[in-house]
Order: structure tokens, then C-alpha cells, then sequence
């Protein structure tokens, strides 16, 4: 009987190693495509959005490629939008083989005007906002076309490969306008005093959205936003428009022709 008993339990023993050695291996290879199957492409909350940035563009320096920065959210359509583009084969490899790319989550419209100011934009009008930087000197070579990223979604892929392109080609004498661009003193004041008071309204909509994103949509929200949305809409066409005349020396022609730095009107909430 002892050995009877012996043998079975060897047999138990023999079957449960085989049952472990399958269950390993099922989890090695579900590990496997579950790392595969990872996007870099998502907005993922950090606790540490800036230092992100920072580690980045250290990256990019030492790598020789440029620097991409998406500020997006996982609630936003074009936000994602632009990431389905990104994960696609023909924009991931032009991607990995000439950008560093990190993927900077806004939430519910947080403040992350240290990071856009870090390159010398007051803040993001629109998710996602799209920023390719030539990382030694910090410069925002995309300054004049940021503003069609706020309808990403709607762009065909083939625009991404062109417009992503563009920039690993581009040439010294290419770069240095905007290497060298900067604000004027009254500019950048502007900038300043308009982008805080786009983030206040960013303040505002933020817990009005937490609760959307819930199920619980609060009255007012689609108002607030609608203001919102044409304030920093106006307010980043300006931005472009001036830059984009400021770097092209043809299209002044010796006449300042800049958009004026217009005055708004205050928001609804700003009566009371």
C-alpha cells in the first residue's frame, strides 16, 4: 500500500508540476501580447506631467531626434483621434525613428502652462495641442500650424505623414527664424494676462466635466463651454496669425499687418 501510495502521489506531483509549467507559459505569453498590444500613444495621468517633459527633451537631445509633445485627453475625440493616427505603421515608424514623443494627459483641463511655457506658449487652447521642438533650444518649430491640431480627428492620415515629415528634413537655415523668434514685451504680456484667463475658465469647467465624464451632465456646462471654446479659439488664431507673419519677411512687405491684440469682452460669470 505504501508504495501504491507513493506512486500516486508521485503521479499527483508529476501532473501538478505539468498543470503550473502550462499555467507559466500562458501567463509568459499573455504577458507578452498584452506588452505588445501597449500603445505609447495614450494619456495617462502622471504625477510628474513636467518632469516628463523635462526627461523627454533629454532624451531627444542625446537620441539626435526631435522633441513631440501632445497635450491630450482620453475624453477628447480629436485627442484620441490623433493617437489612432499615431499607432498606425506608417506614422509609428516615422515617429520612432526621428521624434521623441511623450503624451502629456490634461484631465479635466488641469494647468500645465509651465509646461507649453517652457517653449514659449502660454498655454494649450485646444486638446489635443501639438508641439514639435528642436530640443537643444527649446524652439517650437510647428508655432505657425498648431492650431489645426484642434481638429485632429478630421485630418486623413496622409496629412500626418507629410506634416510629420516635414520637419526631421528641415535644414539649418530652415529652423533658425524660429529658433530665434521671440515675443514682443507687449506680446508676451498679452499672452500672459489672456492665458490666465483662459486657464480661470479651464478652472471652472473642470469639475463641470469631472461630473459629464460620470454620467451626472450640471446645467450650464454646455454654455460655459461654448464661450470657452470661442475664446481660446480666437485667441490662438491670433497667436498663429502673428507669429506666422513675423517669420515669413514677405508677407509684411516693410507694413506691420498683424492682427491687433484684441480686448475681450469679460466671461458671463465675470458680471457677477
Amino acid at each position: 500500500m505504501q508504495n501504491n501510495f507513493i506512486a500516486r502521489r508521485a503521479r499527483f506531483f508529476k501532473q501538478y508540476l505539468n498543470i503550473v509549467t502550462v499555467i507559466a507559459v500562458l501567463a509568459t505569453l499573455n504577458g507578452c501580447v498584452s506588452t505588445q498590444s501597449e500603445s505609447p500613444y495614450t494619456y495617462t495621468p502622471s504625477s510628474s506631467p513636467f518632469q516628463d517633459v523635462v526627461d523627454a527633451q533629454q532624451k531627444a537631445v542625446e537620441q539626435n531626434k526631435l522633441l513631440l509633445v501632445v497635450l491630450g485627453a482620453q475624453w477628447c475625440h480629436d485627442s484620441t483621434g490623433l493617437a489612432k493616427r499615431f499607432a498606425t505603421k506608417e506614422m509609428d515608424l516615422i515617429l520612432r525613428a526621428h521624434y521623441e514623443t511623450v503624451f502629456v494627459d490634461v484631465g479635466t483641463l488641469e494647468d500645465r502652462r509651465n509646461i507649453t511655457e517652457r517653449f514659449d506658449y502660454p498655454i494649450y487652447y485646444a486638446t489635443p495641442t501639438v508641439m514639435v521642438v528642436e530640443p537643444r533650444t527649446s524652439a517650437l518649430l510647428n508655432r505657425t500650424t498648431m492650431d489645426m491640431w484642434g481638429r485632429a480627428d478630421s485630418i486623413p492620415l496622409s496629412e500626418y505623414i507629410q506634416y510629420f515629415s516635414r520637419f526631421p528634413a528641415m535644414t539649418t537655415a530652415q529652423k533658425a527664424p524660429f529658433i530665434n523668434w521671440e515675443a514682443t514685451d507687449e506680446e508676451a504680456a498679452y499672452n500672459k494676462e489672456q492665458a490666465l484667463r483662459l486657464q480661470s475658465a479651464y478652472d471652472k469647467l473642470g469639475p463641470m466635466l469631472e461630473q459629464d465624464l460620470k454620467g451626472n451632465t450640471p446645467d450650464g456646462l454646455n454654455e460655459l463651454w461654448k464661450e470657452t471654446k470661442g475664446f481660446r479659439t480666437e485667441l490662438q488664431k491670433t497667436l498663429v496669425k502673428r507669429a506666422e507673419l513675423t517669420l515669413d519677411a514677405e508677407s509684411g512687405n516693410g507694413v506691420n499687418t498683424k492682427p491687433a491684440l484684441r480686448h475681450y469682452n469679460p466671461f458671463s460669470w465675470e458680471h457677477n
